[in-house]
């Protein structure tokens, strides 16, 4: 995903933390936080999550979206966010899998444009 690492280290600046602050405040070996920052790999929607908890930044400004949400998709947001709350351990699970295998499905469409 091109521009992550850009992303991820200009908000670790702007919070005036090195990268290997944020590796260590969200739980990562410093190599494999590098990784992401450098390009050379994308993390996994687990790891993305944390990284964007420590950086206190959406997840989908950290991918590269914009700001903005269009109404339908933020109505869409606060219905999964509501429905999730009401989910147990090994439901939270199984949406976790499948949230990793759209993002990587649409991760993959979008390298292949």
């Amino acid at each position: 995903m091109k521009g992550l690492g850009e992303r991820l280290r200009t908000r670790a600046r702007q919070l005036g933390w090195s990268d290997s602050e944020v590796a260590r405040r969200a739980g990562l070996v410093q190599t494999r936080y590098a990784n992401y920052v450098i390009d050379k790999h994308e993390p996994d929607l687990t790891t993305l999550l944390r990284i964007c908890a420590v950086l206190e930044m959406p997840v989908g400004e950290v991918l590269g979206q914009s700001a903005s949400v269009p109404r339908d998709e933020a109505e869409l947001r606060t219905r999964i966010d509501a429905a999730l709350t009401l989910l147990d351990g090994d439901s939270l699970k199984t949406v976790a899998t499948v949230l990793e295998g759209l993002v990587a499905r649409q991760n993959a469409a979008l390298r292949a444009t």
